[in-house]
């Protein structure tokens, strides 16, 4: 049977997995409450991190793999190393291959997966001392694409869906000594036909691994609800919890006591006491509770409290666990979406894990500089395309204040090449598929209160299968939103969504008020090479329509795999440097940073286009500008205004001016000077720079909103989050006449040839007579341009050409232009697709 297992299961859409555990958020327990009140679960004793490197071995097939290998004394010394998180394509196995939709496996009505299908066996030792009254459960957070594993020998479980958790019970298969783990991990699965997501094909135990040890009287489950009541200032805190019992103690014939206690630091906030029968099974709970005065939880302001729930045998204390929490709420109202009562924006960006040397396999401080950097640049929404990312970034969006799009792993992109873009999603046969990969993210990541939207997938048409997924998870999470962006009538989903939208179309869905539900665009700005543009645009539609609730732009970072040459210089690569085909080239590499996590020019437009404080109105005269409060919660008194008037040469005046009071959404009028001080300053810089002096300069009054107290994302003190500029004075300009004597000098003018040649001072030009054009350019005795300009009728394209160019090639410029160019004038098409006439 076993055998049977290892060669069907990833070929067989009606298995998903086999003895996994009911899943549940990222915990364990502690031997006390000050301990779980740390959350440094690997100081608990109860959690062991199996990180590092395994024994690997690497087959085409995964019928080339022995069946004896998984066996607990094989030999596996001349096996090579391989490191956990890590991805075998970048270290040393098989090919990166990056592709958009293309599928690498066959696309068929009853799915199958080539046998050619490259298969990787980890192994590793582990040294424990097994306690006889306490279970053992083998995490995994991430393997790609699906995995079975064997514990001392014996079967233990099969997974898959590769950025989903998954958790096996491994009590009865351990013992006191040495154990070994064996992974058998296939590149393709099934469930390969639901992860084309637009990013490279990797595989490998891709996050951590970890054993998790626990009584058999053990919290087996919690969700927190955490909400707002109408006045947005009372909590309503909702608890459900499962007590599963598996054998503790039966002899003693005493039940449980469950103690629930909220803290506002250390502050106890209430506590909940609730004895339980100590029969076996499963117990389910529920605590609930008003709690007066609470501080909302928003991006602005992420403010948290903590449940600390202890199970108890009498006095004696089992485990404790802990959970931060904050109260908020989110609700559909009048066409719109709201958050704790305000229908705000969401100025987002879709983000991918990414690391140049490491792929998918990403380190904590790899999320925190994304974070970081997302606050630096006024971004206040992640969508976690396309897959869910490690509970350690959701911890993250937590404390620093995100409002996260969670989506499942799930895109079948390739089913556009049938035709039949519906064909998976309409289908009854996936259903459970699709239902299990919505079901794992949410059961996993539901007591995160950055969370506002569970996303049931992406680029996957539409059919019965989401429409299964999203009645499973709008009834057990009722407190957030869905979104499915190719759910075009919003039927499941509670907010429209579309993609790439211009302009003028997002004005019209802006202007439509016959839809019953808001607006978002789930990835607009594509930020390949010298994009993102018209973001300012963009802005002024979303602010000018309530419908429109904003959006995420594509994506934040490029997924380029740096390499180094052969002199020591350092690259990246790109689709088909790995002789991978088909493939779709650079098109990984579209973030606003870069895979190093370097800025782009393209961040500072977005930072000014989302930036929360705005002038306008500046009257020199009178010496005041209106402040205009963008954010949605806060007043500005975090922030300072500091004014400059200053000149490209120096800064002539500086002051600071308070914004303290003005209110969200609101504007204020602020002085900034008296008028006196004004005419001062530039009478000043009349006497500085007088006029006919070349170093004149025009004057400018500079306004740089910074923080007051340096926020814990920068190391910079007085971070700005906006700036504005309003010119004073223009430089004196020079009249006629010193142009005129600056210019003096002869020219000639000779013909010869049919050219015309016009020679001045330090410069000579030749026009061609016949053909109508500038054909010679010298300055200075340097020739700049040397033959004529033929006609042109193409440029060289860019990397977001990539639609456009064949159409232009194929439509416009070879069927009907060439067809018209005058005799004599032949036109060539290069080997990269420019043309040139």
């Amino acid at each position: 049977m076993e055998f049977e297992y290892r060669h069907q299961d990833w070929s067989n859409v009606r298995v998903l997995g086999r003895n996994r555990l009911w899943v549940r958020p990222f915990y364990c327990g502690y031997q006390s409450v000050k301990a779980a009140r740390t959350s440094k679960k690997e100081e608990s004793g109860n959690y062991t991190l199996l990180n590092g490197e395994w024994r690997f071995a690497y087959f085409t097939s995964p019928f080339l793999v022995p069946e004896e290998c998984t066996a607990e004394e094989y030999d596996d010394r001349s096996w090579d190393r391989m490191p956990v998180p890590g991805h075998w394509q970048l270290h040393g196995y098989d090919s990166p291959h990056y592709n958009d939709a293309f599928a690498l496996f066959p696309i068929t009505d009853d799915p199958v997966i080539q046998n050619d299908n490259p298969t990787g066996v980890y192994r590793r030792g582990i040294e424990l001392q097994k306690e006889e009254d306490r279970e053992y459960i083998l995490r995994f957070d991430g393997v790609e694409s699906a995995y079975h594993v064997w514990v001392n020998g014996h079967f233990t479980g099969y997974s898959q869906g590769p950025r989903n958790t998954a958790e096996f019970d491994v009590t009865a298969f351990l013992k006191s000594g040495r154990n070994v783990i064996a992974v058998e991990v296939y590149k393709y699965s099934d469930g390969s036909y639901l992860e084309n997501q637009d990013m490279w094909w990797f595989s490998g135990i891709i996050r951590d691994v970890s054993l998790i040890t626990r009584p058999r009287a053990h919290v087996l489950d919690f969700k927190i609800d955490a909400l707002l009541e109408e006045d947005m200032h009372t909590g309503s805190y909702h608890m459900d919890l499962i007590l599963e019992n598996n054998g503790y103690e039966e002899e003693s014939g005493d039940g449980f006591r469950i103690a629930v206690t909220l803290w506002d630091g250390e502050r106890q906030v209430f506590a909940h006491m609730r004895d339980v029968k100590g029969e076996q099974g499963r117990k389910e709970l529920s605590f609930d509770e008003t709690v007066e005065g609470v501080r909302p939880w928003s991006a602005e302001t992420p403010y948290l409290y903590e449940t600390v729930i202890e199970l108890r045998k009498g006095e004696r204390l089992i485990e404790a666990y802990s959970c931060r929490n904050g109260f908020r709420t989110i609700c559909l109202r009048d066409g719109l979406f709201y958050i704790n009562g305000c229908p705000l924006k969401l100025k987002g960006v879709n983000r991918h894990d990414w690391n140049e040397y490491e792929g998918r396999c990403i380190t904590e401080e790899d999320m925190q500089r994304d974070l970081y950097l997302m606050k630096q640049n006024n971004i206040n929404a992640v969508r976690t395309a396309h897959y869910p990312p490690s509970p350690a970034f959701l911890d993250m969006c937590d404390m620093l204040g995100f409002y996260v799009m969670e989506e499942a792993d799930l895109e079948c992109n390739q089913m556009a090449f049938t035709k039949k873009m519906n064909r998976i999603s309409d289908d009854i046969l996936w259903e459970e598929a699709y239902i299990d990969r919505s079901e794992r993210m949410v059961r996993r990541d539901k007591n995160h209160p950055s969370v506002l939207f569970w996303s049931l997938g992406n680029e996957s048409g539409f059919g019965t299968a989401f429409v299964a997924a999203g009645k499973f998870v709008k009834k057990y999470d009722p407190t957030r939103l869905i979104h499915y962006e190719e759910d075009r009538d919003a039927s499941v989903a509670d907010v429209y969504s579309t993609m790439y939208t211009r302009h003028h179309q997002l004005e019209m869905l802006g202007k439509d008020t016959s839809k019953a539900k808001p607006h978002i665009v789930c990835e607009y700005a594509h930020a390949m090479g010298n994009g993102p543009g018209g973001l300012k645009e963009y802005w002024e539609i979303f602010e000018k329509y309530p419908r429109l609730q904003g959006g995420f732009i594509w994506e934040w970072i490029d997924h380029g795999l740096r390499k180094t040459d052969e002199n020591g210089k350092g690259y990246y690569t790109y689709g088909g440097d790995y002789n991978d085909y088909p493939n779709s080239g650079a098109f990984c590499c579209d973030g606003l940073v870069q895979a190093d996590r370097c800025p782009t020019p393209a961040v500072l437009q977005v930072k000014k286009a989302l930036e929360p404080v705005r002038f306008s109105g500046f009257n020199k005269e009178k010496g005041t500008i209106t402040a205009e409060n963008k954010y949605d919660f806060l007043t500005l008194d975090h922030m300072k205004a500091v004014l400059k008037i200053e000149t490209e040469e120096e800064v002539l005046w500086k002051r600071e001016v308070d914004l303290s009071g003005i209110g969200p959404h609101t504007k204020k009028v602020i002085v900034l000077w008296e008028p006196e001080e004004a005419k001062r300053t530039e009478d000043y810089a009349q006497e500085r720079y007088p006029k006919g002096n070349a170093r004149y300069c025009d004057g400018w009054l500079s306004i740089s909103v910074v923080y007051r107290e340096k926020p814990v994302w920068t190391d910079r003190e007085e971070y700005e989050a906006a700036f504005h500029q309003e010119l004073l004075w223009e430089a004196e300009k020079r009249t006629g006449e010193e142009k005129r004597r600056e210019a003096e000098g002869t020219l000639t003018v000779s013909d010869k040839d049919g050219i015309l040649h016009v020679e001045g001072q330090d410069f000579k030009v030749s026009f061609d007579r016949i053909h109508g054009n500038l054909c010679g350019y010298e300055y200075q005795g340097e020739i700049l341009l040397k033959g004529g300009l033929g006609m042109n009728f193409y440029r060289a394209p860019v990397d977001n050409d990539i639609n456009a160019r064949k159409i232009w090639e194929d439509g416009m410029l070879v069927d009907k232009i060439i067809s018209r160019l005058p005799e004599g004038i032949a036109y060539t098409k290069l080997s990269h697709g420019e043309g040139r006439a």
